[in-house]
């Protein structure tokens, strides 16, 4: 067994071509809650010194950026590159592809939230799955730009512990 203790998700970070829409469907849908109930507008030429202009470096001189937080304190990013602009991804969903593929969010009935998520401009993703010996539901959807979340009806802990392979 490791010594290594294991790092709790601090947050995760989505790219998008219109903050305000991805946010409002966000806390519509999800229940995520814009954190201080702002969205920041950081330009280069007012605020040179923002850490983000170190992180990303001399190409970045504008962005729009959102802090949400989930039902369970993981922090949920979004941010908006205005300068440059926003680049969609050429490609849809592909499971395979590197990289981080979606999110998941624990609801006690994934089919509702699903129905939900289509009812707002998203859509399903694949069918409705029973995972873990058929000891809990599983449904994956987008949302309307096309970010795969799965929808789980139990917590990853107990998930892990059931019967994966039937």
């Amino acid at each position: 067994m490791s010594t290594t203790f294991a790092r709790p998700i601090n947050h995760v970070a989505v790219s998008v071509n219109d903050i305000e829409a991805v946010t409002t469907w966000y806390t519509e849908v999800m229940g995520f809650q814009i954190i201080g109930d702002r969205i920041f507008h950081i330009k280069r030429c007012e605020s040179p010194s923002a850490a983000i202009f170190s992180i990303y470096g001399e190409a970045l001189h504008e962005v729009k950026l959102a802090y949400m937080e989930t039902g369970n304190g993981v922090g949920f990013e979004v941010f908006q590159f205005i300068d440059p602009d926003f680049k969609a991804n050429p490609v849809s969903f592909e499971y395979n592809r590197g990289g981080f593929f979606h999110i998941c969010v624990t609801d006690p009935n994934p089919d509702a939230l699903a129905e939900k998520v289509v009812q707002n401009g998203g859509k399903r993703q694949g069918a409705r799955a029973l995972v873990a010996g058929g000891a809990a539901i599983c449904v994956y959807v987008q949302d309307p730009w096309g970010n795969v979340v799965e929808i789980l009806d139990t917590s990853f802990d107990r998930m892990a512990t059931m019967d994966v392979a039937q």
